[in-house]
């Protein structure tokens, strides 16, 4: 390489200069004697000497790089005595604490001092608009990271004077930005071609459910991106029934628990269903700690039904960094007030029955990974110790940039991410675990638990491959983990009494504390003088011509309103046996078919639409073993929508007239157990909560009749369910093997809208 093609493409090295870019050295610069062309002149000596010593020390100011630019540039820098940036692109974390000081001095840092990744340039090929925007973007996010590190003193200002702090969108002031990764902040490079939140509520309204979920899933939005600012809370306020957040209700009920709504005043205790192992706080300041945890207390105070519910910390913390206080409130109440199943487990049972539902599919579904940890001879202690904390490796373990991408679909599409998360996570911890002889060494030491749960830590997939990974496993749909979920609860709930203890090897805590509130089902229950009164009216109404008054009840009735009854399930003697069951205020009504799964269909969202309006029903089930039996349900299945005095949900409803009967194999009615001891002159409140609950129905399942087991409970689909003894009724299983499978369901009106 000529020389002349080297100092073409010199670097100046002027100490204290910091120029982005190399300039060529023009010909008025450059030396004289390296001009193509120029000759020395014979008898100038002297003005040669002169002018060879000025070239000289011209060219000292000049580094020439060779072709290959291996050549560093040969600038020295000092190290500041307050920054040490020798090693800074080798770590995660700015150490700018040294700047947080009340005078607040002029600190030269150099560009070495920020992650090189933080820094991303316009990729070639793209238009000049394209470019400069870009440049605006990485010019606004350097100037955020300033704000965010440099400006501790008013961060300690607004802490001290007990005010929210502020930080650059879309984070809220509860997040202590010192403790993200500055590596984390920045965008991707085509960050402003991904959908925003704006497009996702577009395919919404125009019922494109499947195009909004492909564009969640497919949008790599990272932890500091700005659509990221509103697309939580409006993806909660979705599934909310209050589509507006009331701010006045919120602190009303902040001052009526703790006497104040300033922060520091309010002396916060965690409720009982919180694990107190398990308190995830991610990147939340200690204020923003205080603030998630008056959040659960007041769920706990207006939702006293929740009895276990550990994900609930991490979860408000996570929304914390994007939303302030009063809607991080209703988000989770949103959360906790939709479809248990959908969400958020809200007993340990149901916690329990998922992990263990997790289990199950994952042996089906990536059952290679179980047998290859069985060939490393992991026992199936470990196993099952693992999976039930498979909660905590996506809300404790993963890092922040991988669990705010899942949370992005689990507040669209429910349990379900979460549930194909974890499978995702224990497949590509066995990949990585058959080419890792060091885990493989650790294994008997660490223990399964330990050695996944450090694996998530470090784990080395981007969290679009981890989405990719988990939507990618086949024949993984919605249908099958809900009825594997809920056959795994149902069976739980048949071993345990009323806050039983955990089964299963590991230990739980809290354990199960339930809220012995007294059931509303008492209301409007008739005494045994109004019973009286009621029984000698509907005497007389069925008095026969020659007849004494009051006459007993007989069968033959004459033209009864049950002989124009059709019925696939009872023959016309059972049905004249029921009816003697009813109270008999209701025997003079026209029972009304209005729904059946022969004509309507199996699907309990059709029994909703079809019978929910009518109070009182007659349900009737037949088994495909051709068991007969089923419920008298007093009150209207739409009461689950109904609040109590007290303003809160009811989990339970109905009235002490609800009766279980059986017509086959046995004839026998089960009757409320406090009407038996009414009749034995005990008092009604003598009768324990668990004996008072009559009816429960969510989006998942109805149950009639509770406490140390569920009388009949139908599923989502009304194909399977299960009968148990239980406390309300006093009853034995209506089918002998507690299982069944439905063949056909009748629900009868008796009485007009």
């Amino acid at each position: 390489m000529t020389v002349e093609n080297c100092a073409s493409r010199c670097v100046s090295s002027h100490e204290g200069a910091s120029r982005p870019h190399r300039p060529r050295v023009n010909s008025s610069k450059r030396p004289q004697h390296l001009i193509r062309g120029q000759q020395h002149q014979p008898g100038n000596h002297w003005k040669s000497r002169k002018r060879d010593q000025q070239q000289q020390a011209h060219q000292q100011q000049y580094i020439f790089v060779s072709n290959t630019c291996d050549t560093e540039l040969e600038e020295e820098y000092t190290p500041d005595p307050y920054y040490d940036a020798g090693n800074n692109n080798q770590i995660d974390i700015l150490n700018l604490n040294h700047l947080k000081e009340k005078e607040l001095r002029s600190v030269h840092i150099p560009v070495s001092a920020y992650p090189k990744s933080l820094i991303q340039w316009p990729v070639d090929g793209s238009t000049k608009n394209k470019r400069i925007s870009e440049v605006k973007k990485q010019v606004k996010l350097l100037g955020n990271l300033i704000k965010m590190t440099v400006g501790g003193a008013a961060h300690a200002e607004a802490v001290s004077d007990d005010k929210t702090p502020t930080n650059p969108p879309p984070f809220s002031g509860h997040v202590d930005m010192s403790r993200i990764p500055v590596h984390d902040l920045a965008h991707s490079a085509d960050e402003a071609t991904m959908a925003k939140w704006k497009d996702i509520e577009g395919q919404m309204k125009l019922g494109k459910i499947k195009e909004a979920k492909q564009m969640i899933r497919d949008s790599d939005w990272s932890i500091g991106s700005p659509a990221r600012e509103n697309l939580w809370r409006e993806l909660c306020r979705h599934h909310s029934r209050e589509k507006d957040f009331d701010d006045q209700y919120y602190w009303d009920t902040v001052k009526q628990i703790y006497g104040s709504t300033e922060l520091s005043e309010c002396m916060v205790q965690l409720p009982a269903f919180i694990d107190a192992n398990h308190k995830v706080s991610h990147s939340l300041s200690p204020r923003g700690v205080t603030v998630c945890e008056r959040i659960i207390s007041l769920i706990s105070f207006n939702h006293p039904a929740i009895t276990y519910a550990p994900a609930l910390y991490g979860l408000t913390s996570l929304l914390l960094h994007y939303m302030e206080e009063v809607d991080a409130y209703y988000c989770i109440s949103a959360l906790v007030g939709g479809s248990q199943s959908k969400f958020l487990s809200q007993t340990k049972i149901a916690y329990e029955a998922q992990w263990r539902a997790a289990m199950i599919l994952g042996k089906k579904h990536i059952r290679g990974a179980f047998s290859t940890l069985t060939k490393f001879g992991v026992p199936q202690e470990q196993i099952e110790e693992a999976f039930q904390n498979w909660m905590w490796w996506i809300l404790s373990a993963l890092p922040l940039t991988h669990t705010v991408r899942v949370i992005d679909c689990y507040l669209f599409e429910g349990s379900k991410v979460l549930l194909r998360i974890a499978l995702a996570i224990f497949h590509v911890f066995v990949k990585t675990l058959t080419h890792d002889s060091s885990m493989v060494a650790s294994l008997p030491s660490r223990g399964l638990h330990e050695t996944l749960y450090h694996f998530c830590q470090n784990i080395q997939i981007t969290p679009q491959k981890l989405l990719k990974t988990a939507f990618g496993i086949r024949g993984f749909s919605k249908s099958e983990i809900t009825k594997v979920v809920l056959q795994t609860e149902m069976f739980l709930k048949s071993q345990r009494t009323l806050g039983g203890a955990g089964g299963g090897t590991g230990q739980m805590n809290p354990p199960e504390t339930p809220s012995l509130h007294r059931s509303v089902s008492l209301e409007g229950l008739p005494t045994s003088e109004t019973q009286s009164n009621i029984q000698m009216m509907s005497h007389t109404l069925t008095i026969k011509e020659g007849s004494r008054s009051p006459a007993p009840r007989v069968r033959a009735m004459g033209q009864y309103p049950i002989n124009n009854v059709k019925s696939v399930i009872v023959s016309k003697d059972e049905l004249l046996t029921l009816w003697s069951w009813l109270p008999m205020r209701m025997t003079m009504y026209q029972p009304t078919l209005i729904y059946t799964t022969e004509e309507h269909g199996c699907s309990l969202t059709t029994f909703f639409q079809r019978a929910e309006k009518y109070e009182p029903t007659l349900l009737c089930i037949r088994t495909t073993d051709d068991y007969v039996f089923g419920a008298y349900c007093s009150t209207a299945w739409a009461q689950r929508h109904c609040k109590d005095e007290f303003g809160n949900w009811q989990t339970y409803f109905g009235t002490g007239e609800t009766f279980l009967f059986s017509l086959r194999p046995t004839v026998a009615k089960y009757q409320w157990v406090g009407i038996s001891r009414q009749q034995d002159d005990a008092a009604v409140s003598s009768v324990e909560h668990c004996a008072e609950l009559f009816m429960h129905a969510d989006n998942n399942m109805i149950t009639i009749g509770g406490g140390n087991g569920q009388g009949i409970m139908l599923d989502h689909e009304l194909r399977y369910g299960k009968t148990e003894p239980c406390q309300t009724f006093d009853n034995p299983p209506l089918a002998p093997n507690g299982d069944f499978e439905v063949k056909v369901i009748e629900v009868y009106s008796l009485a007009n809208l």
